[in-house]
């Protein structure tokens, strides 16, 4: 019984790490998050229709800056470059004084065609 008690505790505190893992977004949920962000910005969207990861020292720096950057293409033929906080950010910094730092807000800025 003892034995039996222990295998139970130690699966129980192996599976804990996997339970935390990412869940990714609900097909369609990612464009719906994009578009309002955009739509937020008041620049004029509708519906993101294709979105991917952002590419190139733009995007570097927003990430030096703890956001992920995505370029979205709007039903509307603009594109946006679109920078937004990571989705799983951890625990929030804290500035010399011991206050937390607040996340960044998101950046919208619309490419050229």
């Amino acid at each position: 019984m003892r034995n039996l008690a222990l295998a139970v505790l130690v699966l129980g505190l192996a599976v804990v790490p996997f339970a935390r893992a990412d869940i990714p977004p609900l097909p369609g949920e990612q464009e719906r998050y994009l578009a309002s962000v955009i739509e937020a910005a008041n620049h004029p969207c509708g519906k993101v229709s294709v979105y991917k990861n952002g590419a190139g020292s733009d995007a570097g720096d927003y990430a030096k800056d703890g956001l992920d950057a995505f370029v979205a293409s709007c039903s509307n033929g603009k594109t946006y470059l679109v920078a937004v906080p990571r989705r799983r950010p951890g625990p929030p910094l804290l500035d010399p004084s011991g206050k937390p730092v607040p996340y960044p807000d998101p950046v919208v800025k619309e490419l050229a065609q």
